[in-house]
């Protein structure tokens, strides 16, 4: 240690005056940086990292230059929050939940496709709890598989997907399964995702914008990668308690100034305030794009606890005006959470669907396939009169 020292005294001396000032200060900032890292991860207070990959659902993202981000085909893990479920997870080699999903449907076999985020994919739920599986056991057990059909509903969540990412997984490769019917499930920070750029304080994302005719165009992709330096921000926002504590006040001003900003990532670009508008837009483009593939489009909300419902009411009546097929999910699960207190609602501190919410939505899209004609396979499904009941 003091031969160390006395080496680096000596090579100190040989640099000129202003250089080895600016090292000597460079050196007490650093030494003082280290000390406060060391008081504030012993006494406190602690500031809000940007979360650790880990072995959960973000641990499978690969970069995708589509749509940001996608799972690694092939991989497992755990997406464990705390329930009666080890939540161990599979992702088969075309990047999905589940089983492996033949490319080329099988004939006499009516394709599900469920889109969605981290709810559809099913964060803190082992695979056969999934309301995927769950609507699957109940299509093949039900009066129309009677008829000799074989029922297959392929889990095409994603977690952290906004409206817009799940529209390109659609175009990516949604359409190329050839499904005979589409469900799409909404939540309500796909509203805030869709105008946004950047998200999660670490990922680049693609996203739409309004046309003045009307139209989507497509922005952000290719998807940017994250540079050298963003990089080594993003390893700072997950390691240093000093760095985030800079980070969080820039966060909280808006990302305001040169200073606050620099300590961020990037900071997200709001592209519209219309965010009604623009969902609007991204379903009338999601149902004209499910419906040139042969199939039939059904969307409904999340309704998991505390979700911001107002957005979807606001949103319902251009559903209905235009003969979207949709239905609202709030009532029945707040109905279900107030009766069945001790059921796996949620996870307590964490609002995704647990093992009860998976079961029960299941039961509720499949009655609501089956009540309208859509579980009977393409030709039912496009004679079946719109009967939204959102």
């Amino acid at each position: 240690m003091l031969v160390t020292a006395h080496a680096a005294h000596r090579a100190l001396a040989r640099v000129s005056g202003p250089l080895r000032l600016v090292v000597i200060n460079g050196c007490g900032v650093l030494l003082v940086l280290l000390a406060a890292e060391a008081l504030t991860r012993t006494v406190g207070p602690r500031f809000p990292a940007i979360g650790r990959v880990g072995p959960g659902d973000r641990g499978l993202w690969v970069y995708d230059a589509t749509k940001g981000w996608f799972h690694a085909p092939g991989s497992t893990g755990r997406a464990f929050l705390g329930g009666p479920d080890p939540a161990d997870v599979r992702i088969n080699s075309l990047g999905l939940r589940g089983a492996e999903v033949a490319r080329t449907k099988p004939p006499e076999t009516v394709r599900v496709l469920v889109f969605g985020d981290s709810f559809v994919f099913g964060v803190g739920v082992s695979e056969e709890h999934l309301v995927t599986s769950r609507l699957e056991r109940l299509l093949r057990t039900s009066a129309e598989a009677g008829s000799g059909r074989r029922y297959e509903v392929v889990n095409m969540g994603v977690s952290g997907f906004s409206t817009d990412q799940e529209l390109l997984l659609f175009d990516d490769l949604g359409a190329a399964l050839r499904p005979d019917l589409v469900v799409l499930f909404c939540v309500d920070n796909d509203f805030e995702g869709n105008v946004h750029d950047f998200a999660y304080h670490a990922y680049y994302k693609p996203h739409f914008v309004l046309t003045p005719d009307g139209s989507l165009a497509l922005r952000n992709v290719p998807v940017p990668r994250l540079d050298r330096a963003q990089r080594i921000k993003l390893w700072l926002g997950r390691e240093s308690n000093v760095w985030n504590a800079a980070r969080s006040r820039g966060a909280g001003s808006g990302g305001a100034g040169a200073l606050p900003a620099f300590f961020q990532i990037a900071v997200p670009q709001t592209t519209t305030a219309d965010q009604i508008g623009l969902m609007h837009a991204l379903l009338t483009v999601f149902r004209r794009r499910v419906e040139a593939a042969g199939a039939q489009l059904v969307v409904f909300n999340t309704g998991h606890r505390g979700e911001r419902t107002p957005l979807f009411q606001a949103l319902r009546p251009r559903l209905r005006r235009d003969g979207f097929r949709f239905l609202g999910l709030e009532g029945t699960l707040g109905e279900a959470r107030a009766r069945a207190v001790d059921g796996h609602w949620d996870f307590g501190r964490d609002t995704h669907w647990n093992v009860d919410a998976h079961r029960l939505v299941g039961e509720v899209v499949h009655e609501y396939l089956r009540r309208n004609g859509l579980a009977a396979g393409p030709r039912a499904a496009a004679s079946a009169p719109v009967r939204p009941d959102g």
